[in-house]
Formats: C-alpha cells, sequence, structure tokens
C-alpha cells in the first residue's frame, strides 16, 4: 500500500492468488479490520483518507478489496524504518522495490511545494484563513517525526 501511494495508486485484492485465482477469504470482516489497522499503525505519514477498503465477490468467493490513491505528503514508508531506502517501496515494472535516495528525495521536493494552494484537496473548499491554520498545523505535524 505504501507502494501505491507513493506512486500512481492501486489496487490490491485479498483473496485473489498472484496468478488470478481466487482462493476467496474465511472472515470478511477481520481482514478489513486488520487491513485498516495495519494502514493506520505502520504507515507515515498518515494515508488512511487515501486508502478505502471494502467487501466484494469474485467468482462467487469473497475477497477484500482495498485502494489506495497516490498520496499528497510523499514519500509514505514505514513506521519502523522512517525516510530511508528500506522504510520507502516504489513500483518497477510489476515489482514493489525500495525506493532509491534519489527517488525519496526527488518526492519530497515533488510534496513540498511553498504553495499550499495547488495540493490536491479531497473535496475540501475552505477559505484562505482555514487553508493558512491546516497549513500550519501540518508543517508542525511534520516536526514531529
Amino acid at each position: 500500500m505504501i507502494t501505491f501511494a507513493n506512486c500512481d495508486g492501486g489496487t490490491l485484492y485479498i483473496g485473489v492468488n498472484d496468478d488470478g485465482t481466487v482462493c476467496g477469504i474465511d472472515d470478511v470482516d477481520g481482514t478489513m479490520l486488520r487491513v485498516t489497522n495495519a494502514v493506520r499503525d505502520t504507515v507515515r505519514p498518515d494515508v488512511t483518507m487515501f486508502v478505502e477498503c471494502h467487501n466484494d465477490l469474485m467468482d462467487e468467493k469473497p475477497i477484500v478489496c482495498v485502494t489506495v490513491q497516490r498520496g499528497t505528503a510523499r514519500p509514505y514508508y514505514l513506521r519502523g524504518k522512517g525516510i530511508r531506502p528500506e522504510g520507502v517501496y516504489v513500483r518497477q515494472g510489476a515489482s514493489t522495490v525500495p525506493a532509491t535516495e534519489a527517488a525519496i528525495l526527488n518526492m519530497i521536493k515533488e510534496t513540498s511545494d511553498d504553495s499550499y494552494e495547488v495540493a490536491r484537496s479531497l473535496e475540501q473548499h475552505l477559505k484562505r484563513e482555514a487553508k493558512i491554520r491546516l497549513l500550519y498545523l501540518y508543517l508542525t505535524y511534520l516536526k514531529c517525526y
């Protein structure tokens, strides 16, 4: 999921093998709970607003679909590893690989635009004062990590 948030987004199908065969899952609700908890607890900065988790049927078997949008605070990384190649992941073809230091720096540069108004918003219509306050809170949050 870190990879999808750092790149162009994507969907993870839980209950579908790598070769595309559907095995299904037994505990849909428990799986969805574990996925959402894992995202909340292990990915930094918080990516939950870009993750949607829902159940579905494929070949009449229950699966969980996790759709991740490209995040706006890249790079996203494993909480225990930090913003280092072993904690930041990207897509390379069909594979997930650790990001290079150059790729990490490029993500930081791309998302640290001084103009908060050009950042993507998820259906928010805020006045200028509210945008400035949110930017201040966000920058204060970043200093904590």
